[in-house]
């Protein structure tokens, strides 16, 4: 399994916890990837061919995260590669916050899960991962790993999963 995630592999974030359990490779505006670039699109665009798991990890905004995803849908659907595209949310979508976080992270759900009902006969698979509190005292990075493999590992399709510690 060959995976792609967005975020920077330096910090403790599941593009760290990723890198626990084998290679990935990430890209971040620290290591050069500006996802609202043209030119950083182009480059993805022609990089995702390599992969077959690409976890939408890090934040940028709701439309660059559906930009993302619709390139890599795109992309492994022409050249008909059988991938899993993870788009991550949180708890907080759960809330009544009204933040535009929070709303973003819902919208990207409602898209996440449109995409997964219409995009079977591609191969292509979605799932959105929905995590309460990643940290030392919460889910560890590794564990959100884990899961992400668990669900690439499954023959059925998982639209929607949530992992979250009691403490959220």
């Amino acid at each position: 399994m060959k995976i792609f995630c967005t975020g920077n592999l330096n910090r403790k974030t599941i593009a760290y916890g990723l890198s626990q359990l084998g290679t990935v490779d990430t890209g971040s505006i620290s290591t050069g990837w500006d996802f609202k670039n043209e030119d950083t699109l182009q480059r993805l665009r022609k990089k995702i061919l390599d992969y077959d798991v690409f976890v939408n990890s890090a934040f940028i905004d709701i439309n660059t995260q559906e930009t993302l995803c619709d390139l890599v849908y795109a992309v492994w659907t022409e050249y008909n590669i059988r991938g899993h595209i993870f788009n991550l949310g949180t708890t907080l979508e759960n809330t009544d916050d009204m933040s535009p976080y929070a709303q973003s992270k819902r919208k990207l759900r409602e898209y996440t899960l449109t995409l997964s009902e219409n995009t079977g006969y591609t191969g292509v698979k979605f799932s959105y991962l929905v995590i309460g509190g990643v940290g030392k005292q919460y889910v560890t990075p590794l564990q959100i790993a884990q899961t992400i493999h668990w669900i690439v590992l499954q023959k059925v399709r998982i639209p929607l999963i949530q992992i979250d510690s009691q403490k959220t």
